[in-house]
Formats: C-alpha cells, structure tokens, sequence
C-alpha cells in the first residue's frame, strides 16, 4: 500500500478536493496543519495510486510539504487504533482503545471530531513526556488546550488547582467532557490567549504555533516559575526562546522529534531571578 500526504491553503481546499479525489478514490483524510492550512494524506495499492507527477499536475501547484511512503496493509485497522505510550508511565487512549496494563497512568481522550491534542501529534507526546518528569506541585494552566489532554494528566500527576482555556467552543465543550471522562478536577474556560488577562499559575503549558508565543511571552507573569514550549518549528524555535528569555525563562530541557522538526522545551526561571 502507498500513502501520499500534502498540505494546502484552508481557502483552497475545495477547489483542491475537487481537482484530485477523482484520483484517489481510497478518500482523503483532513487534518490541521497549522495556521491556515490542511493536511491530506491518502492510500491506496500502489500499483492504482497516481504519480507524484500526475497529483502534482492536478493540483496545479497549490500543493506544499509533498511526501510519500509504504503503509501495511492492514492500515485501517491500525489506524483505529490510537492508545500512545508515554515515557513508559502513561498511556493516552481513545475510549474504544483496550485499558492498559495495571500500573500505567490511563488517560481517556475521545477526540469527538474537534480539536487538537490526542497525544499522537509529536509535540503533544514530548510535552507529556516533559510533564511527567516535573514535580506535580502548585498551580497549573493548558493555554490553547485542544481536547484538554495536558491538562488532564497534569490532574492526575497531582496539580492542582489546574485549568485549560482555548478560543474554540467545541474544544472547550470536548475537554470538559474528557475531564468528567478520567474523574479529574479540570477548569476549562472559553478565551482567546492573544488578549485574555494572562495566567498566573506555577506552570504553564503552551503547545501552540509560534504566533501564540509571540502573544503570550511577553506578559508571562512572575509567579509562572515554568512554562512548557512547544508547537514551533525549525528556525522558528530560536525566535520563540528568544521571546521567553526577555520574560526570564530560559531553557532547562528540550526534546526534539526523531524527524528533527518539531521540539519542546521546558523553560524555568534561574534561581533567585523570578
């Protein structure tokens, strides 16, 4: 089996679908891939599934960040499965994934067709790992929370008092059920980060694209002694860090994904400097 995967332009992708799905009769599945744009990716046997050139001639050039590769062919029944391992503690799962073995902390995570942040996503999984890593003490704040992934599991570690705030409805709507879902004490409150009044907590997780950033590090308060960084890419992560030192956080551990494209970074306040 053989899988292609572009990105367009969120405006262009009707006028896309319209040009290519009569190529790709397996369908297209859509994701966010930032700001404005889409991902699509498709499968199909390889011997039935278009050339790069022949998708690139009908997508008339509106097509970025172009790949192909293998897939196996029992695809789809992988792909209903979505249970991510974690540092070896913590498993984040769909509702209709099996329990995990006694022992692992068990988060439920039903993505209920919105939102942002099942744990399979490379920077989810490397800020969760960070997390878990850190003393579970104090306050602490998701800021674009998504399905409210990190914020749960902060409740399970043992934060607390612990919120989420995101600008979308359907994902405030989605995380609180998830919250109800994993028996946790989570606050998640409808605001856009760009201009709502700027967290205080101990901990602040911002797994979000670069412009999020921009907004946000300038007015990081000083009773945040630590914020999780992530959502930014390539040489976009210098310019993010540069941001969070000016408001004196500075990097104490990063991780980068095994393509060398996404990181996330734990920024603390040096002692004696907050």
């Amino acid at each position: 089996m053989r899988r292609v995967h572009f990105e367009v332009a969120a405006e262009e992708l009707d006028e896309v679908l319209d040009r290519v799905i009569w190529l790709l009769p397996g369908g297209l599945l859509e994701s966010p891939a930032g700001p404005g744009r889409v991902a699509l990716s498709g499968v199909g046997h390889a011997a039935t599934m278009p050339s790069r050139a022949r998708l690139e001639e009908a997508l008339g050039g509106a097509a970025q960040a172009y790949a192909e590769d293998d897939v196996p062919a029992d695809w789809r029944l992988r792909r209903t499965r979505t249970d991510v391992l974690i540092g070896d503690r913590l498993v984040v799962r769909a509702p209709a994934d099996p329990a995990p073995s006694e022992g692992l902390i068990d988060v439920v995570i039903d993505r209920g067709g919105v939102a942002f942040g099942t744990g399979s996503h490379p920077t989810t999984r490397m800020c969760l790992e960070l997390l878990l890593d850190l003393e579970p003490a104090g306050s602490f704040a998701d800021i674009g929370c998504g399905l409210g992934t990190l914020a749960i599991v902060a409740a399970k570690l043992g934060f607390a008092p612990v919120i989420g705030i995101d600008r979308e409805p359907a994902a405030i709507e989605q995380s609180v059920a998830n919250a109800a879902r994993n028996d946790v004490a989570v606050v998640f409150t409808l605001a856009d980060a760009d201009t709502a009044p700027m967290r205080t907590e101990r901990t602040l997780a911002v797994n979000a694209p670069p412009e999020v950033h921009v907004a946000l590090a300038g007015r990081v308060r000083p009773q945040t002694e630590r914020v999780l960084v992530s959502g930014s890419a390539g040489p976009e992560t210098p310019q993010v860090l540069e941001l969070y030192a000016k408001a004196g956080l500075v990097e104490a551990r990063r991780m980068d994904d095994e393509d060398g494209v996404w990181s996330a970074l734990l920024l603390e306040r040096p002692e004696g400097g907050g």
